[in-house]
C-alpha cells in the first residue's frame, strides 16, 4: 500500500470510528433522559405532621420503602442507614433526612411507624398513606412492591419490596439509587459526595 492510500485509509477509518461514536452517544441520550424522569416531589403523613420534600430543599434525603412486619430486608437496611449515620460527623448528619415509606398501610399506623423508625436512627421519619399514593410514589421512583395472599399464615399476607435507598440530592432530584447489597460498601462514600455538593 502506497503511502498517499495509506493516508487516506487513516482518514477513512478516523471518520467511521468518529461517526460510530457520535451514534452511541445518541443512542444512549434516551436513556438518559428516561432515568432522569424519576423521582420528584412527594408528602407523607406521619405520627408529627406531613413530611413535605419540597421543605428539605438544602439536605440531602435518603429515601427507603418498605413495611415494619419485614423479617429481613427492611430491618437489614434500615440497620446498615443507621449505623452509618452514626458514625458520621454530627455536621453532616445534620445535613441528611432519612425517610421510611411503609408500604403496608393496613398494619402500619403512624404511632408504630414512629416507634419503628426511632429505633433504627432517632433522625429516621416514618409514615405512610393510602395506597393510591403509595402506588404513585412507588412509581414515581421506580420501586416495587405487591402484597402476596398467605392463608395458612397467622400474618394473612406478605409484601414483597424491592430493596435500594434512593439518594435525592439538595435540589429535591434523585440522584442515586443503591442495592441492598451494595450498601455497606457505598453508601457512606455516596453521601459525603451529596452533602459537600453544591
Amino acid at each position: 500500500m502506497s503511502t498517499t492510500n495509506k493516508i487516506i485509509y487513516s482518514i477513512v477509518l478516523a471518520a467511521a470510528l468518529a461517526l460510530g461514536f457520535f451514534s452511541f452517544l445518541q443512542m444512549q441520550q434516551p436513556k438518559a433522559q428516561l432515568s432522569n424522569r424519576l423521582g420528584g416531589d412527594f408528602t407523607l403523613p406521619t405520627k408529627d405532621g406531613v413530611f413535605d420534600l419540597k421543605d428539605y430543599r438544602g439536605k440531602v434525603v435518603v429515601l427507603y420503602f418498605g413495611y415494619s412486619s419485614c423479617p429481613d430486608v427492611c430491618p437489614t437496611a434500615l440497620a446498615m442507614l443507621g449505623n452509618n449515620l452514626k458514625k458520621m460527623p454530627e455536621k453532616v448528619v445534620d445535613m441528611i433526612q432519612p425517610v421510611f415509606i411503609s408500604v403496608d398501610p393496613k398494619r402500619d399506623t403512624l404511632d408504630k411507624l414512629k416507634l419503628y423508625g426511632q429505633y433504627f436512627h432517632p433522625k429516621l421519619i416514618a409514615g405512610s398513606t393510602d395506597k393510591e399514593d403509595i402506588d404513585r410514589i412507588v412509581k414515581q421512583y421506580g420501586a416495587f412492591y405487591s402484597i402476596s395472599e398467605q392463608a395458612d399464615s397467622a400474618m394473612g399476607y406478605s409484601v414483597n419490596h424491592s430493596s435500594r435507598l434512593f439518594l435525592i440530592n439538595k435540589q429535591g432530584q434523585l440522584a442515586k439509587t443503591i442495592n441492598h447489597d451494595d450498601i455497606a460498601k457505598s453508601l457512606t462514600e455516596n453521601l459525603l459526595m451529596l452533602v459537600t455538593q453544591e
